[in-house]
């Protein structure tokens, strides 16, 4: 005879699968004895272990199992569920199970990943297979949003990352509005005269960036009807949500306001300031950045000169360029290496050897950074053209009698230099540009320890972003083409969300019970995406919390604040979390 408590056949809805994930969970869980287990629980109807879960084989081997086995419900116990578990999820959708009906626990990285003990890994996985099955007995099934996205979009920054994603997006008949804070468009890009062997496309390269078919061409954004450039603008303020969003910027004119249905992030970045670090005597006129070399070159080029120093026009017979300055020192600076300025600074100096050939050209570094193919051949001709490599951290630069010492330790002769210089360049790295912050906090974009903006996993589906994407050096250091090459890719993923006009979006928002609710506001405060409203409920004759599902996010800040339980998140509803958190304790307590 069955249990009493055992339910009817015709009841089981439920049905637990165990990835092995091809050996990564099965070598190190057994799942025989997981599956075993679930067996007894008279809620689970079906149970099976496959290799694969996310392969081909593993989604076909799904759909066979819920097209025979009729199950409502399913818990899955594999990877993360952040990734191969929207392939698993999609598998039973399109036989028919709604998405809201899926729970999916990691025991790979948590389980199997983290604890050396086979027989931990296994009571651990056991624990919280058993807490899916019992979240997934309380899981409801939902319906996606529906999210109209408006066929128009907003790049900020008028850098060549800005100015690429505007070209595109407009190629393809969208409106754009482009916001750069300064006078002009081409940001720092437009100010190098010359660009080097690893940075360029790899076809013939004259040396000038902007002149490059590859780059994107000020004369091209400013002619585009679909392209409404504003200048010495600033984005004042965004609010809304996915798929239409209210733009409010600061123009010379007075305040422009427009909404669109995406946005590209494309602030770029700025240099290192070096007075931030005194004994580099940046205040000296022959110490100078890298930027300002560049800017001498180019003047003098066009007056037909070589190179003189800035204080008194004489050819310099000595030129030390400092490496990292800004970059690599938690202490001074900042923690991250720029990327771009090893190569930049010996093709600079290079240049340097090009025009005076009879001058003495130094790099003081702590090790050479090139993330560039052709680096390496790069680095052994400016060897072959005499200029001096000295492993080693600057000491500081000093001032006698007029003239200037660079003091850095040669560490591999351990020996401390102090050589005589003409001219001091600085090779200062890149930082988030001014402002970028304040567009951060504006979309709700998360920074990283160095404080440039963090991009969503493009793992993800491009609707994930909710239409915002980040590009360019707004991520972080990178060179011209990388930046570009970005642009296009966030652009690429904006006008496929124009073109769709609307997308589905998962149902994982606030939801109000407005019987419990009071109106005392509370939710609407603590809501940094506006999403909450107070309306007057005109029966009740008091004021109700009303959620706009679009604009929400699904942070579940609200339903912390709710002093009266009014408010909650679908799917991470008090009943389905206790639940989930009960089962997990009681399989702790039956294994002692």
């Amino acid at each position: 005879m069955g249990d009493d408590n055992e339910k009817p056949a015709t009841e089981k809805k439920i049905a637990a699968y165990l990835c092995g994930c091809r050996g990564a969970i099965s070598d190190a869980i057994d799942l025989e004895s997981i599956a075993n287990d679930l067996t007894t629980d008279p809620d689970v109807a079906a149970v099976a272990i496959h290799d694969a879960l996310c392969s081909r084989d593993g989604q076909k081997f799904l759909k066979d199992e819920r097209a025979s086995k009729k199950f409502e419900r399913v818990a899955v116990a594999a990877c993360s569920p952040n990734i191969q578990g929207l392939i698993v999820s999609r598998s039973l959708e399109e036989e028919g199970m709604n998405r809201y009906l899926f729970e999916q626990v990691n025991i790979r990285e948590q389980c199997a990943w983290s604890h050396t003990d086979r027989k931990e890994a296994t009571e651990k996985a056991k624990r919280l297979i058993r807490g899916a099955v019992a979240r997934a007995q309380e899981l409801e099934p939902l319906e996606d949003i529906e999210v109209p996205i408006l066929p128009s979009a907003l790049v900020i920054g008028g850098g060549v990352t800005g100015m690429q994603a505007a070209l595109d997006i407009a190629a393809k008949g969208f409106k754009v509005y482009l916001v750069e804070r300064t006078e002009e468009l081409g940001g720092r890009a437009y100010k190098l005269s010359m660009t080097f062997p690893t940075h360029n496309c790899g076809i013939c390269c004259m040396q000038y960036c902007k002149e490059c078919v590859f780059t994107p061409k000020i004369e091209d954004v400013l002619q585009n009807e679909d392209i409404e450039v504003m200048l010495n603008s600033e984005v004042e303020d965004i609010t809304g949500g996915f798929g239409k969003r209210h733009v409010k910027v600061k123009t010379p004119d007075g305040v422009r306001e427009f909404d669109v249905g995406t946005i590209i992030v494309a602030t770029g970045s700025k240099t290192f300031d070096p007075s931030r670090i005194p004994e580099l005597r940046y205040e000296r006129e022959d110490v100078i950045t890298t930027v300002e070399l560049e800017q001498l070159i180019v003047e003098q080029r066009n007056k037909g000169g070589g190179l003189n120093r800035p204080s008194d026009g004489k050819v310099p017979k000595t030129v030390n360029f400092i490496q990292c300055v800004g970059s690599r020192d938690k202490v001074k600076g900042n923690l991250h290496c720029s990327l771009v300025c090893c190569t930049y600074a010996i093709g600079q100096a290079r240049e340097i050897k090009r025009l005076l050939p009879e001058t003495e050209v130094y790099i003081h570094y702590i090790d050479l950074r090139g993330p560039y193919r052709g680096f390496e051949e790069f680095y052994d001709q400016a060897k072959e053209e005499g200029i001096q490599f000295v492993r080693g951290r600057l000491s500081e630069i000093v001032e006698d009698r007029g003239q200037l010492y660079v003091r850095a330790l040669d560490t591999d002769s351990d020996t401390l230099l102090n050589i005589e210089s003409d001219l001091v360049v600085l090779a200062v790295g890149q930082e988030p540009a001014d402002g970028s912050d304040e567009i951060s906090r504006m979309l709700h974009i998360q920074t990283d320890i160095d404080k440039f903006m963090k991009d969503i996993n493009p793992m993800f589906p491009s609707e994930f972003r909710r239409g915002v994407y980040v590009a360019g050096t707004a991520q972080g250091p990178k060179g011209i083409r990388y930046s570009i090459e970005d642009a296009k890719a966030a652009a690429a993923s904006a006008i496929d969300l124009m073109e769709k006009g609307k997308v589905m979006f998962p149902k994982i928002v606030a939801y109000v019970d407005e019987d419990r609710c009071r109106g005392c506001g509370r939710c609407k405060d603590t809501c940094e995406y506006g999403a909450i409203t107070l309306e007057e409920d005109a029966e009740k004759g008091i004021k109700v919390s009303r959620v706009d599902e679009i604009v929400c996010e699904g942070c579940g800040a609200c339903a912390a604040a709710c002093c009266n339980k009014a408010i909650t998140i679908n799917t991470f509803k008090r009943e389905q979390v206790e639940a989930q958190i009960r089962a997990m304790l009681q399989e702790a307590e039956a294994d002692g």
